[in-house]
């Protein structure tokens, strides 16, 4: 029935398509959301290199689904090579996540390799490498782990020896020619102790290859801490160059440095003071740093435990012959989530789950100072609002105001207000199939920051629109 019901949907489709290009997206974008992410997930995982037989099938599934659309195949088809295409892809990006820790020595040689640019530099063994290593991976997508653990071995020594051809071939080559450079500057004059330490580290490094042919890990390091020496060299002696030539004021160059910590600082929701020097700020970003970690460790160990859980009660249910509904329904609402988050970049807005909730915190939606006046600019980010909110039918929509703490707290307040209404008036507008009693507006002023408001990033995360998706029946 469902099919049926698609099919006709799609011949409507066929025939009203000149008259109505944004019906075409919005089907399109239904249709291909699930398979899209889940090839964006193998790509990011880089599937094509670690899971080739799989994502190979994936992706041409998914260009056999883009065909038949735009062929204006019926859309039974088009689903079926998205089905396909999906499972394929996922297969892939799991077959890559083991991949990436069996072969994670291999993997580094191979970056490592690239580093040095062995493709251009040592190409016949480059390939060599490249072979092998696909073999590696075509064979553990067959299931036998040992066998594909013994090709990635091969491919690892392979990648090493073109990494050790293309550093004595060109890296050494650069390094020296670095150190020239910086000594017809005559940066000794300025930065001798790190033009030594860059001259001192070539020298270690030349020995090295000499001595030990097969240990590359250490000469490399060594050619790597020359070449950045003899760079840190010239800009310092730049820097004392313009100092000398009264360029900058020495106040200027002390500040110049300040501004990078104080810019991680703000990231990282603190307040960088420099009254006692860098010290102090630099111990209280370690610390923060410490904390996420931890942070995230523990937040690892729970997903890993969730997902644990998950298997086992649906091998349990499996078990016993139960169909579990509640899996089902988590499932749908998991990839319903997905294919939302999918439509955002990192930029334009972050989509967090609440329970049965769903929210969309727009960090690229910006207003001129004082004005509630919904730009040009913004509409692109809202019209993928627009199709968020779609995909939860029966919700109610509420917009959310909220400023930083710069201001008196009325003007903040009717501020946050105004925009609220502002975003609530622009989805009424444009969008014909949501009720007016389905989207409510407010605004909270000041009153609800998640961030800092002493620091600047913490101001401008401050100064934002959300959108609540709220279940219906909460």
């Amino acid at each position: 029935m469902r099919n049926r019901f698609l099919s006709l949907f799609f011949l409507f489709f066929s025939i009203s398509i000149s008259a109505a290009p944004g019906f075409a997206d919005e089907l399109e974008n239904t249709l291909f959301a699930s398979a899209r992410s889940a090839l964006a997930e193998a790509q990011n995982e880089l599937a094509d290199v670690l899971a080739p037989v799989s994502y190979g099938k994936g992706v041409a599934a998914y260009q056999s689904a883009r065909t038949r659309y735009e062929r204006k195949h019926n859309v039974s088809k088009v689903e079926k090579d998205l089905d396909e295409a999906t499972q394929f892809l996922r297969l892939a990006t799991k077959t890559a996540k083991v991949a990436q820790m069996s072969f994670k020595a291999a993997l580094q040689a191979r970056t490592d390799a690239k580093g040095v640019d062995a493709m251009a530099l040592a190409t016949e063994t480059w390939e060599k490498a490249e072979t092998r290593f696909l073999l590696a991976t075509k064979t553990l997508e067959t299931g036998s782990l040992e066998r594909a653990q013994g090709k990635a071995d091969d491919a690892e020594a392979l990648y090493r020896e073109a990494e050790l051809i293309a550093i004595k071939g060109n890296y050494l080559n650069q390094t020296r020619a670095k150190i020239d450079e910086a000594a017809a500057l005559k940066v000794k004059r300025y930065a001798p102790e790190t033009f030594a330490k860059a001259n001192d580290l070539l020298a270690a490094a030349e020995t090295e290859l000499s001595e030990n042919r097969y240990d590359t890990d250490k000469p490399r390091a060594l050619v790597k801490e020359a070449f950045y020496e003899a760079k840190h060299a010239i800009y310092l002696a730049d820097q004392l160059e313009a100092l000398k030539r009264k360029e900058i004021t020495p106040e200027q160059l002390l500040l110049q440095q300040e501004l990078p910590v104080a810019t991680i600082a703000g990231e990282l929701d603190l307040v960088a003071e420099f009254d006692q020097g860098f010290d102090a700020p630099v111990a209280a970003i370690l610390k923060r740093i410490q904390q996420l970690t931890a942070d995230s460790h523990e937040l690892d160990e729970l997903k890993a435990r969730y997902a644990q859980l998950d298997q086992e009660f649906a091998a349990l249910e499996t078990k016993v012959g139960i169909q579990s509904e509640r899996l089902k329904q988590e499932e749908e609402a998991r990839e319903r989530l997905r294919r939302v988050s999918d439509y955002f970049r990192r930029d334009e807005a972050m989509v967090l789950s609440q329970g049965d909730n769903v929210l969309i915190r727009m960090v690229g939606l910006n207003f001129d100072p004082g004005s509630a006046q919904v730009n040009a600019s913004n509409y692109a980010l809202l019209q993928k609002v627009e199709q968020a909110v779609r995909m939860y039918p029966g919700y109610t929509v509420v917009v959310e105001g909220h400023t930083d703490s710069f201001g008196s707290t009325q003007a903040n307040q009717t501020l946050s207000e105004d925009r609220a209404n502002a975003v609530r008036q622009y989805l009424l507008v444009n969008m014909n199939d949501l009720a007016a009693g389905a989207i409510e507006a407010y605004g909270y002023g000041e009153s609800q920051p998640i961030a800092n408001n002493e620091t600047r990033e913490g101001r401008k995360r401050n100064r934002r629109i959300d959108v609540l998706l709220k279940a219906p029946g909460i």
